[in-house]
């Protein structure tokens, strides 16, 4: 291995860290909120574990997923956790 890929390693296991973390805030805690950021946190995660991988790793669809992981991550969660917090009040 590189030290590149080292430090790709090293990046993906401070994520997954996170990752396991917000994991185990959402089941502890009661608070809708909380859960809704800590979804947005678990998911964009994910997303980032996901293309740092590919920075080694040859995939067809890494593009795809950033694209769609920003058209999905950046409008539809500032939606939903709008009418969370506001309790679906318009």
């Amino acid at each position: 291995m590189t030290p590149f890929e080292w430090l790709l390693a090293v990046c993906i296991a401070v994520m997954t860290l996170a990752l396991v973390s917000g994991l185990v805030l959402i089941l502890r805690t009661r608070d809708v909120i909380t859960k809704a950021v800590i979804s947005d946190l678990i998911f964009y995660s994910m997303v980032c574990i996901f293309l740092t991988w590919t920075l080694t790793n040859a995939t067809s669809i890494g593009y795809e997923v950033a694209l769609l992981a920003a058209i999905a991550g950046g409008v539809l969660p500032t939606l939903s956790m709008a009418r969370i917090i506001s309790r679906g009040r318009r």
